[in-house]
Parts: C-alpha cells; sequence; structure tokens
C-alpha cells in the first residue's frame, strides 16, 4: 500500500519542462503527419488559444490553424499569405487581424488586412495598384485594444513623390489611414503593444534582404533601429554595440507585462552588406536587448559559442520571469527545411544562454522560425518547414469551447468583387454542366505616366450573362484610348471586341461567348490616345463579337 500511495504521488508531480514534437493529426488522406508549410505568425491569447498562420503546400490548405489547448486544427482557409509576410495581430479574446494577399484578382503579398471577430471574418481591406494612397507591403502589427491598430512594412513613398519613409496603417477603430515614417525609410521588422503605446523594430535597409540605401537615408552612422509610436514617431537612442558599425539589424520582438524583448544579429539589409557581407551577412554574434521600463541594454551573451553569422530570428518573453527563448538560426541555415532547429534560453540579469537542438535526435526538421511562450512551463516552436514542438510539462490544459474558435472559416468579404465575373453561363436545355470560373484580369499596354494619374479604367461592373450567351461588361473610361475586351481560354483567345476607341464616359462591350470554347479569363487591352473627337466612338456604344 505504501508503495502503491508513492507511486500515485509521484505521477501527480508534473515532470521537468522540456520540448517534444506535437504536429497536427494528418489532414484527410494523409497517413502520416506532414509539414504545414513556412509560418507566418504564432501567437497566444491564452495558455488554452493560439493562432498559427501557415502558407500551406500541396497537402495543407493555406491558412490559419487553432490550439484549443487539446489539438490544432484549421480555422481559417481564406485571409492567408506567405510566409515571409502574413502576421496575426490580437486585438482582443475574439478579434484578431491578419496582413495576408487581396481578393482574387488583386494580387501582392502583404498588402492586405483581413478583420475577423466572433468567429468570422468582418472587414477585408487592400487597394488596386493604380490607387491614388495604395497599400504598401506590411509584415508587423499590433494593437493596444480594439479601436487601437498599427502595422508597418517597407521603406516607401506614395505614388505623388510627397510622403516618402516606411509604410504604416493605422485603425482608429472606424477606418484604416497610410502614414509614412519620414525620419526613416528603414523597413519594419516588428512592433509590440506595451501599455499605451507601441515599440517598433527595424532592418537597416528598407525591407528584408534589400542591400540598398534607405529613402530617406538616415545620417546616423549606427543606425537607430528602435522607435516608440504614440502619436508619432519617436527613435529610441539604444544603438547597437557593432563591428563593425551598423552592421546590426533587429528582427523581431516581444513584449512581457514587464520587460520588452528585441533581437536580431547581423545585417542582411542595407548599402553596407554589399561591401562588407560575406555571404549575405555582416559578421557579427547574435543580439539580445530587453527593457525593464526604461533605456533598452544590449545583453553581453555567455555561455554558448555563437558563429558570426548567427543571428535570433524570434524571440518570446517568458511571463513571470527575467528570461527570454529565441530562435537561433545561422543565416545560412534560414531556408534549410532539413535543419536541425536551434532555441536559445537567454537570462536577463546574466546574459546566460543555453541553446538546445530540436529535435534531440533523428533528423533535422527545418530552421526555427517562430516561438511563443504563455508560462515558464508551456511554450511553442515551429520551424521554417512547419513542423510544431511544445515545451511543457505534461500538464493538461482545459479544452477551450468559445464559439469563435469552434467552426472553419472559409469566406471573407470581397473588396475587389467589382472586378468579378459570372462563375458560369445561365443553364440551358441541354443541361450541361456549367463551365469552368471566368476572371478578369487588366493589362494597358500603354507607355507609363511620368506623374501618378487615375486608373484608365474604373467602376468595373459585374458582367452579366444572359441566356444566349452574351456577356455584358459595363465600366467608365476616364481618358481616350482604344480598347478591346479579349476572352481567353487556356492561353487562346475564343472572343473579342473590335479595337475601337473610346471617349471618358460610361462604356459597355458586349461578347457574343460560346458553350464549347467557354472563356477562363476576361482580358482588357488598352492604349491611351490624343485624337480630334470626330474619332472618337460615342461612349455608350457596344459591340457584340461571334465566338
Amino acid at each position: 500500500m505504501i508503495a502503491a500511495l508513492a507511486i500515485a504521488a509521484a505521477a501527480a508531480v508534473p515532470a521537468a519542462p522540456g520540448w517534444r514534437l506535437e504536429q497536427p493529426p494528418p489532414p484527410a488522406g494523409a497517413p502520416f503527419q506532414v509539414a504545414l508549410g513556412a509560418p507566418g505568425s504564432l501567437t497566444f491569447w491564452a495558455p488554452n488559444r493560439g493562432l498559427l498562420a501557415v502558407e500551406g503546400n500541396a497537402v495543407v490548405p493555406r491558412g490559419i490553424l487553432v490550439w484549443n489547448g487539446a489539438t490544432w486544427r484549421t480555422l481559417a482557409t481564406v485571409c492567408g499569405g506567405s510566409g515571409d509576410t502574413m502576421r496575426i495581430v490580437w486585438a482582443g479574446p475574439t478579434e484578431f487581424w491578419t496582413i495576408s494577399e487581396p481578393s482574387r484578382p488583386r494580387q501582392g503579398s502583404g498588402t492586405a488586412l483581413c478583420r475577423f471577430k466572433d468567429g468570422l471574418v468582418v472587414g477585408s481591406y487592400s487597394t488596386a495598384d493604380t490607387a491614388p494612397d495604395p497599400y504598401r507591403q506590411m509584415n508587423a502589427g499590433a494593437c493596444v485594444s480594439a479601436n487601437d491598430c498599427w502595422f508597418g512594412g517597407i521603406g516607401s513613398r506614395d505614388p505623388a513623390g510627397t510622403r516618402v519613409g516606411a509604410f504604416h496603417l493605422h485603425w482608429d477603430g472606424s477606418a484604416l489611414r497610410t502614414v509614412y515614417n519620414a525620419s526613416s525609410g528603414r523597413g519594419v521588422s516588428d512592433i509590440v503593444a506595451t501599455g499605451g503605446g507601441y515599440v517598433e523594430s527595424s532592418v537597416v535597409g528598407p525591407r528584408r534582404g534589400a542591400t540598398v540605401a534607405p529613402d530617406p537615408r538616415p545620417l546616423d552612422s549606427k543606425p537607430l533601429l528602435l522607435r516608440r509610436i504614440a502619436g508619432g514617431f519617436a527613435d529610441e537612442p539604444f544603438v547597437p554595440a557593432d563591428e563593425p558599425e551598423g552592421g546590426t539589424e533587429l528582427l523581431a520582438l516581444d513584449a512581457t507585462p514587464s520587460a520588452v524583448w528585441a533581437v536580431g544579429g547581423g545585417a542582411a539589409s542595407g548599402a553596407e552588406v554589399a561591401t562588407r557581407g560575406v555571404g549575405g551577412v555582416i559578421a557579427r554574434p547574435p543580439l539580445a536587448a530587453v527593457s525593464t521600463g526604461g533605456a533598452f541594454r544590449e545583453l553581453t551573451l555567455t555561455g554558448a559559442p555563437f558563429g558570426s553569422a548567427d543571428r535570433f530570428e524570434d524571440v518570446a518573453g517568458v511571463p513571470g520571469t527575467s528570461e527570454a527563448w529565441a530562435t537561433l538560426v545561422p543565416f545560412a541555415e534560414r531556408d534549410r527545411t532539413n535543419a536541425k532547429a536551434q532555441v536559445a534560453r537567454i537570462d536577463a540579469a546574466t546574459g546566460a544562454v543555453e541553446v538546445e537542438s530540436l529535435p534531440a535526435s533523428g533528423s533535422g526538421r527545418g530552421a526555427a522560425a517562430r516561438i511563443a511562450f504563455t508560462s515558464p512551463t508551456d511554450g511553442w516552436m515551429v520551424t521554417n518547414a512547419g513542423w510544431i514542438f511544445h515545451y511543457t510539462d505534461g500538464t493538461a490544459q482545459a479544452v477551450d469551447t468559445d464559439p469563435a474558435f469552434a467552426n472553419a472559416i472559409t469566406t471573407r468579404p470581397n473588396e475587389a468583387a467589382e472586378q468579378f465575373v459570372p462563375d458560369s453561363a445561365p443553364a440551358d436545355d441541354s443541361q450541361l454542366f456549367a463551365p469552368p470560373p471566368v476572371a478578369v484580369e487588366t493589362e494597358t499596354t500603354e507607355a507609363p505616366e511620368p506623374k501618378p494619374l487615375k486608373a484608365l479604367i474604373t467602376n468595373v461592373k459585374k458582367p452579366k450573362v444572359s441566356k444566349k450567351l452574351v456577356l455584358s461588361l459595363s465600366f467608365r473610361v476616364n481618358r481616350r484610348a482604344k480598347i478591346q475586351l479579349i476572352a481567353r481560354r487556356g492561353g487562346k483567345t475564343v472572343a473579342q471586341t473590335k479595337n475601337k476607341t473610346y471617349k471618358p464616359g460610361k462604356v459597355t462591350l458586349k461578347l457574343q461567348l460560346s458553350r464549347k470554347k467557354w472563356p477562363t479569363g476576361l482580358r482588357f487591352k488598352t492604349k491611351e490616345l490624343e485624337l480630334d473627337e470626330s474619332q472618337l466612338a460615342p461612349s455608350d456604344d457596344t459591340v457584340v463579337t461571334t465566338g
């Protein structure tokens, strides 16, 4: 009996925490667990409520996975993007944003935002490339509250060239506003919320990997890589202990109630890389800095040997401690999906570092990419291939049953809906299956203007197809131009209008389609002209072409 009681007491004591592979169940039809693709964000609202953005692959759909305390499963197959730009930003317990790709036919990784709330996508935001104030690529964001969020991205300029600097979007609870940080054109690498404000980090160049000077080019020889956002941008005086000067950039931030962490390493962007870099990066050990309410201080790291091209790519402060965990990535291994992942535990008080390789045995599952911790005994890391490791002492968590995370989200508002055409032809007496979808593409052949102009074609209405398979497409022409509408299937033209000249105004073009040659895409062919009024067709002219 005494022995039995001793065994029961030992079983009740949690084991020492450690890392273990904890991959989601295999997708339907797959016999084994599979990689999820490159990760975008790994973030938690609570120990049993976490989100992981994945790029996906041939087996796993692109989108968002949710952790409910017991298992990972797909939460959303919309509002995704590539791993290098897709980010998840919490705005409340059941509300979050994603930096993603826009609705088709618009394109551009990191150039759109989706707003999730209570289990639905309640907002989708992007701009056309020809917009007078277009969104630039973003890869960082944070929210102080549901009515105050900042998103940051590349160093850029607006089409008029009057606003230059790091691109940002600010959400005030009702609308998004574009903001350029005129004091620095360096690309934003991360943003965290800290109380009533934000801390933002930067790389040296206008974006990751861009070996050119930012525009505007700062005058400081050692880049100021941290700033605070509180009504405006204010540079932090933190300067890395570079060797050589200007050879360091920051790659990630994290905040706990007691500290803000910043990590990075040798610069892989900026003009100096071309002259002083070795293998695409400036040599120096990885960097870790911390602020506990005052100025940031760089830690003197001890206890682990580092290579000259090792960098801390991501960081997770551990709540209730003076420690943080970081992903340690040799620059040459950042894209290797069969490398051993390395994670480093850093002590803010002493600078002591302990490095572990994952998995402890067996083949590598890819370089470490994203990391997050919710307590001293609960943390997560995902590799660049999409393999998930859990740091745990085995304590079971309560299962999250909130309805906002119970069902798969498969639809989003289409901010580019006016550019779409019908999915299929109307039914006829033959009862044939509906033909494949048709997407609209625009192609302009005119030479680029030296100054930004309003798009030549705007207000593209949803096309209509009559019972006789005549497709009507209405839009507005803003300048004199030759315009032709071309229907294509498999790269071949199956119907087209005459190439005619139109003056500004409303235009409706019509195409006679064939069910046997149903198009898979529509394309505008345009050329702007300066002609006499006598040469112009009436603006309400329509053309029917037999397919």
